[in-house]
């Protein structure tokens, strides 16, 4: 259990984020921390509610999959899409 920063990114907005997220996040928390802070500000909530989807490289990441079992880099560039 740490923090490791991201660049995280919602699909519309046009800020990248510094995130600080939990190595024991999933990828549904992990959506949730980079969609707050565009989502309800500079953009609406996408039809269906809050669910979104984490990809890596045009690749969408199992949702239950927890940060540090990716062995991502820290600041990997991750984007956050609303699910379906």
């Amino acid at each position: 259990m740490a923090l490791f920063p991201i660049t995280g990114r919602y699909v519309g907005d046009f800020v990248p984020l510094l995130v600080a997220v939990d190595t024991e996040d999933t990828m549904d928390q992990v959506a949730q921390k980079v969609a707050a802070h565009s989502v309800g500000r500079r953009l609406p909530e996408p039809p269906g509610g809050p669910v979104y989807d984490v990809y890596l490289d045009d690749r969408r990441l199992d949702p239950t999959a927890t940060l540090g079992s990716l062995g991502l880099a820290p600041m990997q560039w991750l984007d956050v899409r609303p699910r379906g």
